[in-house]
């Protein structure tokens, strides 16, 4: 049937629509084929270029340098070593030949590979072949080897030609002196963490900044000379130098060992200070540990008990309460007392002397000199409780050192509210109280000083990259008692070792001043067991340049501190003087009487 005019138009109309439809979407895919053009020119090349580029960049780390720690004379305590990994190329050390052993000059190398390299490896390396075979046979282009080590193995290596190995350098922690000082220095884990002592409490200063360099390798894992490389430096750590005399200290590490050793004690300490500067010269121990073998000392052993362990100070600290005495003007040393074997004082609380005796007339100065307890307590009554605490806060006692150390122990000193009618008392004699050496000893310096209290520190500077020392900034010094108090109480303390419990102190040519102290040692479940045997000194009495406390804790053999301890004040004490170059004393011990009769 015809189709009419009407049909025939709308026909024609379709057709013309498919046409323009089929011209539209030609254009479409006409754009989408230009623009995957573009793209795969532009910017798929520079992904893919960006892309096949970071495969073959490496990043390797930089580790930076530790910071040097150094005695006062520039020893060097703990410093950095070269050491070397060997890293293996699996791929290159199949390629291994070498002249078979015997053979003429002229013969032919033979293929060996990775089993040859194992062989010659073993002998260096003093291992077994089968054990380094696994490490260097495969497809792997970088595979470490073996670590650790030296320059002189290093060179036995590269000797024996083998391809595809090579070496790349870092640094250990290695401390050149061994034990000395071992305790006070510390020491870092095996992943260069600082675990003790002064690596741990100056850590920020000592560790540096790590950098890393990046640079592009080609397909066999070699490095492109021209290919893209960058380099952010490490920054190397600062170190440090000490106050600490590396020949004194081990003279005194050595002096409290033996003492340790001979009196059967658990422990013990010597804590030497310049007298003025509060700079501390040795500060030994015993039992001690070496950093580079941590793990060869016990783990109580590892810190250093110099500030981590408190105790009673005992009749060390009645030179405190004297000075008190002094200071307020309710004594002086030619005071006189009838001391009796057992005083009862004013709250009811009764008191033993520390042996049996008929009464004594006593001086102030004769109290001191023969440590007697029912004496001081009968002359330290005058003080009030609440001026017997300051005083003995005056001193340091209960405070910090101000030394950044981890681990310090500042003592106890209870608020005056919280003693009970005994306690009262008995800190008069050093009970009820406890102290770190490092505190005794800086309380006894202080009375040689004149009454100032030299800050203690036992850092003198730090050391940059270059060697170059810079002083760090004291801390301010303080008065404790005037000068006249501090007189009076050195010259008591030169007759406790001229006229009374210290004769063993005495150093030949140098006028010694000091007190002895045993005190009770409290045990862990309670009570006490044992006893803190001490001795804190000065010398020359006559221009003081040094002060020196010996502590040894639960002594089994001669616990007493006149008998145990002194010694040892005499022997390093001495050392010390001579060390340093310090003239013999001149003048006599002064004519103050510590007896007197009816």
């Amino acid at each position: 049937m015809p189709r009419t005019t009407a049909a025939r138009t709308k026909w024609r109309l379709s057709a013309a629509g498919r046409l323009r439809f089929v011209a539209g979407l030609a254009v479409i895919v006409l754009l989408v084929v230009v623009g995957n053009l573009v793209a795969i020119q532009g910017i798929d090349t520079k992904q893919a270029a960006a892309k096949a580029l970071s495969g073959r960049l490496v990043t390797v780390a930089l580790p930076a340098d530790r910071g040097e720690i150094q005695a006062s004379d520039g020893t060097l305590l703990a410093g950095n070593a070269a050491r070397y990994r060997l890293v293996v190329d699996q791929q290159n050390v199949q390629q291994y030949e070498r002249t078979p052993a015997g053979a003429d000059e002229d013969a032919e190398p033979e293929l060996v590979g990775a089993w040859g390299a194992a062989q010659d490896l073993a002998k260096v390396l003093d291992t077994d072949a089968g054990l380094l075979f696994p490490e260097l046979d495969g497809e792997a282009r970088w595979n470490v080897v073996a670590t650790g080590l030296t320059s002189e193995v290093r060179a036995q290596i590269e000797e024996l030609g083998i391809t595809g190995i090579s070496f790349e350098e870092y640094t250990i922690r290695s401390y050149p002196a061994g034990g000395v000082a071992g305790s006070l220095v510390g020491f870092v884990g095996s992943d260069g963490a600082a675990l003790a002592g002064l690596e741990l409490s100056y850590d920020e200063m000592l560790r540096g900044r790590d950098g890393e360099q990046q640079y592009e390798r080609g397909a066999r894992g070699e490095r492109i000379p021209l290919g893209d490389n960058s380099t952010t430096p490490a920054v190397d750590g600062t170190g440090i130098r000490l106050t600490i005399d590396s020949t004194i200290h081990h003279y005194a590490q050595e002096a409290i060992a033996s003492a340790v050793k001979e009196h059967k004690a658990e422990w013990g300490t010597v804590v030497i200070t310049e007298v003025g500067t509060g700079r501390i010269l040795a500060a030994a121990e015993a039992p001690s540990v070496d950093p580079n073998n941590p793990g060869g000392a016990d783990a109580p052993d590892r810190g250093s008990r110099v500030f981590s362990a408190a105790f009673e100070p005992g009749s060390t600290s009645k030179m405190v309460t004297v000075a008190g005495l002094l200071e307020e003007g309710l004594a002086t040393p030619e005071d006189e007392f009838v001391v009796p074997d057992t005083w009862k004082a004013a709250n009811g609380e009764e008191f033993r002397d520390s042996s049996p005796h008929e009464d004594e007339n006593l001086t102030l100065a004769g109290i001191l000199a023969q440590s007697s307890n029912t004496g001081t307590l009968m002359a330290g009554e005058a003080l009030t409780p609440q001026q017997r605490h300051d005083y003995l806060e005056r001193f340091g006692f209960g405070q910090s050192s101000g030394i950044p150390f981890p681990g310090e122990n500042s003592g106890i000193l209870h608020p005056v509210e919280d003693w009970d009618g005994r306690t009262a008392y008995t800190v008069m004699f050093g009970q009820g109280v406890s102290a770190n050496a490092i505190q005794t000893t800086s309380a006894m310096a202080a009375v040689a000083n004149g009454g100032v209290m030299a800050a203690p520190r036992l850092v003198d500077g730090t050391v940059d990259s270059s060697g170059r020392v810079v002083p760090t900034e004291r801390r301010e010094d303080r008065r404790v008692v005037s000068e006249e108090t501090a007189a009076s109480v050195l010259d008591m303390l030169e007759h406790v070792v001229v006229d009374g419990t210290a004769g063993n102190a005495e150093i030949g040519g140098y006028r010694a001043a000091g007190k002895t102290g045993t005190a009770q040692a409290p045990s862990d479940s309670g009570g006490y067991d044992g006893y803190t045997s001490s001795f804190v000194g000065v010398a020359p009495v006559d221009d003081p340049r040094i002060a020196v406390s010996v502590t040894l804790q639960r002594p089994q053999e001669g616990y007493y501190g006149g008998t145990s301890a002194a010694p040892v004040f005499s022997d390093v004490a001495g050392f010390t003087l001579r060390h340093l170059h310090v003239p013999p004393s001149t003048g006599s011990p002064s004519d103050t009487p510590v007896e007197w009769e009816d």
